[in-house]
């Protein structure tokens, strides 16, 4: 700081500090310091980081203009001890003790509670506790020097939880995709019949995915689910009628509903309604309450099909998902009769929001 008498007081906290009355402090009047007092508080204006002195004993507050930015309008300048850094007294306590034993401390990422905008939000700092010796190589203060590391350490912790939710998810589509290999394998006859049946069960997961990514967070439109399934089929629009208002999907019912029109569209391909020119495809679904809770009444019902070619000759994996998942996963109802005509199919659940192991919104 230099002889202060004939100064006119500068700007930020170099003029605060010169015309702060010290003789109430413990540090007394400033035209007493030592030198070595005044050269700390130099280095401490001259600071780009920002930087604490905390002098004699008592641990008497000065800081730079760097440092008086993250007060938020408070005031620590004169005061003892740790002022608004008091929260952190546990790691900054013994910190300051150990630059009197003349030792250098450092903490990495160490969080600190501040008041921005008018809320306190938990700060991450590096640290630097060093000592600050007088003319006789005595400790005299504590010089602190914070570098904030809160944006890279949130962007580290962000990066770990995708990491985890990544290794949930792959965990979790793995074992999908195993119960979907072995449900195929137990219900195919031929090589050939499992590897087609295999690639169309695989890609309908995969379709569900882009769908899941389309609006992440917003649901899955029901009516573009299933007409992205028919036409994955390479159905005959002009024999299919579509009906029902406009209902996004939660990302569980997608992943279950996407499969489940897939088996049916299948079927309906390969044996039922779309498999000759007389058949006829309707699809509806409505929405009703059930004890206070939306309902999704989905029905799936083929006409023009003769009941000895629709008919399975044992339960398959459609079967299989439509009336043994959905009550599982979903909580809900699934039928599926052959009644003359062809293919009746009731499926029913609550819109209550699930985690689909496909879901891509994790936060």
């Amino acid at each position: 700081m230099g002889d202060t008498s004939g100064e006119v007081a500068s700007p930020g906290m170099a003029g605060r500090i010169r015309a702060f009355d010290w003789r109430e402090t413990a540090l007394g009047a400033s035209e007493t310091w030592p030198q070595s007092r005044r050269t700390a508080i130099d280095v401490l204006l001259g600071c780009g980081f920002p930087a604490v002195l905390w002098a004699g004993s008592e641990a008497t507050t000065l800081y730079n203009d760097a440092y008086a930015a993250l007060l938020d309008g408070r005031d620590d300048l004169g005061h003892a001890g740790l002022g608004s850094l008091e929260p952190a007294r546990a790691t900054l306590a013994p910190a300051r003790e150990a630059t009197w034993r003349g030792e250098t401390v450092t903490l990495e990422d160490h969080p600190l509670p501040f008041r921005r905008d008018g809320a306190v939000e938990d700060a991450c700092f590096t640290l630097s506790c060093s000592p600050v010796r007088d003319e006789d190589g005595s400790v005299v203060a504590t010089f602190l020097i914070l570098i904030e590391t809160t944006e890279r350490v949130r962007a580290g912790q962000a990066r770990n939880l995708m990491v985890a939710e990544l290794q949930h998810r792959v965990r979790n589509i793995l074992a999908v995709i195993r119960s979907i290999v072995s449900r195929t394998a137990e219900t195919s006859e031929t090589v050939e019949d499992l590897s087609a049946h295999l690639d169309g069960r695989l890609s309908a997961l995969a379709r569900t995915q882009v769908l899941l990514t389309r609006s992440p967070g917003a649901g899955v439109d029901l009516e573009s689910l299933v007409r992205d399934e028919l036409l994955a089929q390479v159905a005959d629009e002009e024999r299919v009628t579509i009906g029902g208002r406009e209902i996004l999907l939660p990302p569980k019912a997608a992943e279950v509903m996407t499969l489940a029109v897939h088996e049916l569209a299948t079927n309906a391909t390969k044996y039922g309604a779309l498999s000759n020119a007389s058949g006829r495809l309707e699809i509806g679904w409505t929405v009703a309450a059930r004890d206070g809770v939306d309902w999704l009444a989905f029905d799936w019902c083929e006409h023009g099909v003769k009941i000895a070619a629709a008919a399975p000759r044992r339960s398959g994996f459609g079967s299989v998902l439509i009336e043994q998942r959905v009550p599982y996963e979903l909580m809900g109802e699934g039928a599926l009769t052959f009644a003359p005509g062809g293919v009746r199919c009731t499926i029913a659940f609550p819109l209550i929001a699930r985690r689909s192991v496909l879901q891509t919104d994790a936060g």
